[in-house]
């Protein structure tokens, strides 16, 4: 990630105090992991006294991130650059700080994501075999898909290759009921996948899941529902089921929080809180984790996932056609279990309630990640047209 940083003010401010601003703020890009680049399309401008507009439009590229503050009309002038701007057809933030040479935080890192996001265009997606039949709302119309068979993604696979993968994964449980031989098919297939998706330039996949039929899991003897959960801690969204939106959702959030997301069953709503399922979790999201039978078939194999509590928890669903997307935000709290998939997680909403999800008229599984990037998510959906609910 690589961004332009420029320095503007007022046509009476000297160049050493420019210079002051540009080490400051090329120090504190360089301690968060982000590059300077002349010919970068996206450029950091910090705003130090007002008047300097003309400045910001001269240094402006096509995403443009302006930095103000509350002292010497740094903010207003940030505010009228940004309006001409946007305007002229280029998208652009404005970060206010509380103070000249204030400390940029995290955020402007949620904000490059963003742009990169932006930037990445229409995603192109894996589908392997077909959603599943129980599955009636997860097409979706505004994506690329590449679609293969699931014998096509299984042919090749070699055990042996996920006996590392799923000796690092029992390691890390609390408890399994099952040794690292039987996992590794799981682990195995995981790494299949990522070249498959690598090799075909897909940005995201879904499969659609053996996880039920009785003939498939007798004559593999294992489910893919690892295989998924650590797709997605390798970097690569992976939803479950063929479903399309939630794979989509996923793959949004992700991108935004620099790490993985998840997709859930909503199995419990009333007033503000959720209690969401499923038969698995990447790991490094949870924690704590276990091995534990697939629910129903008892196939090897699921993860039972047990999320920390008290934290921000951003999730997201969206319509066929991108005009609507339900975005949500909570706090994780420990869940009043119901019968339903081994690893589950209670969210207290503190943007939208369970009506909302209710009404939204989106379908079923929604996608999260254990992360406050509601702001950026919601900043995204509006720049695609969609109408987000709340």
């Amino acid at each position: 990630m690589d961004v332009f940083l420029a320095v503007a003010g007022s046509p009476d401010i000297s160049d050493d105090v420019k210079r002051s601003y540009y080490q400051e703020y090329s120090g504190q890009l360089k301690a968060l992991g982000v590059s300077l680049s002349q010919t970068s399309d996206i450029a950091l401008i910090v705003a130090i006294t007002g008047g300097s507009e003309n400045e910001i439009m001269a240094n402006a590229r096509q995403y443009n991130i302006i930095v103000a503050w509350p002292h010497y009309n740094s903010l207003p002038s940030a505010l009228e650059a940004a309006a001409a701007l946007r305007d002229s057809g280029r998208y652009t933030k404005v970060i206010a700080l509380s103070a000249p040479k204030a400390h940029l935080g995290d955020g402007v890192i949620k904000i490059l994501r963003l742009m990169e996001l932006i930037k990445a265009g229409t995603p192109r997606f894996g589908l392997i075999g077909s959603p599943n039949p129980w599955l009636v709302s997860s097409n979706m119309s505004l994506v690329t898909t590449d679609q293969i068979t699931i014998d096509e993604s299984l042919a090749g696979l070699d055990i042996n290759a996920g006996l590392v993968d799923a000796r690092l994964l029992l390691r890390g449980a609390v408890s399994s009921e099952y040794d690292e031989r039987q996992i590794a098919p799981a682990t195995a297939y995981a790494r299949r996948l990522l070249d498959i998706a690598r090799s075909r330039g897909w940005d995201g996949l879904t499969l659609g899941c053996w996880c039920f039929d009785i003939g498939s899991i007798k004559r593999r003897g294992w489910t893919p529902c690892i295989s998924l959960a650590l797709l997605n801690q390798m970097g690569m969204p992976a939803a479950c089921e063929g479903d399309m939106r939630a794979l989509y959702s996923m793959y949004v959030l992700s991108k935004l929080a620099g790490g993985p997301a998840w997709m859930s069953n909503v199995n419990y709503a009333e007033g503000d809180l959720l209690v969401l399922t499923h038969d698995g979790a990447p790991p490094a999201m949870a924690e704590e984790y276990s091995i534990v039978r697939r629910s129903i078939t008892n196939a090897p194999a699921a993860i039972r996932a047990r999320f920390p509590t008290g934290i921000t928890v951003t999730l997201l669903r969206v319509s066929a056609d991108l005009k609507k997307a339900l975005l949500l935000k909570g706090i994780t709290i420990e869940p009043e279990r119901v019968e339903a998939c081994a690893t589950q997680i209670g969210v207290k909403l503190v943007v939208g309630t369970a009506r909302d999800v209710i009404e939204a008229g989106l379908g079923n599984h929604l996608a999260f990640v254990l992360d406050d990037v509601y702001e950026e998510a919601r900043d995204y959906l509006i720049h695609l047209g969609a109408r987000v609910i709340p």
